[in-house]
């Protein structure tokens, strides 16, 4: 394996605005972050928790391409529950949903009641008969329905 001399990895680091943390540092936010924000390393910057580090994120993590999943405010430590992985489906958006059985692929359109990332499973209206389905989120903006063994 292949390691960066001393000098290119600090030059990286300060590319990225993102100084080593060290143990009881979390992540802060730079900016007023908002639901659907994806985290930037711009976005964020190690500092000393003002309170109890239960639930925020040590600066060790990668939490750059994380989604914002609730309102957090510049300066504010970021608490673990606030950030997710991307939603590839969101609420309200029409969703392609395929149901695969053998050799047979079965497409439909519907509309997501709930978002989802990748592997979640979510609720979707059927409009062609009024029914609400469970399906699994496999790509942006489509789902599949998982067919019983």
């Amino acid at each position: 394996m292949r390691t960066l001399p001393m000098g290119a990895a600090l030059l990286a680091a300060s590319l990225f605005h993102i100084p080593p943390a060290d143990a009881r540092e979390v992540w802060h936010a730079t900016r007023d972050l908002v639901p659907g924000d994806l985290l930037r390393p711009q976005d964020i910057d190690p500092a000393e928790p003002r309170r109890d580090h239960a639930g925020l994120i040590d600066a060790a993590e990668d939490i750059i391409g994380q989604e914002v999943k609730r309102r957090i405010r510049s300066g504010a430590a970021i608490p673990a529950r606030d950030i997710g992985e991307r939603a590839l489906v969101r609420a309200s958006q029409p969703v392609r949903v395929f149901w695969k059985e053998g050799g047979m692929t079965l497409e439909m359109q519907g509309k997501a009641l709930e978002s989802g990332a990748m592997g979640n499973e979510i609720r979707i209206h059927n409009p062609g008969s009024g029914r609400t389905i469970r399906a699994l989120v496999v790509a942006e903006g489509t789902a599949e329905i998982q067919a019983a063994p």
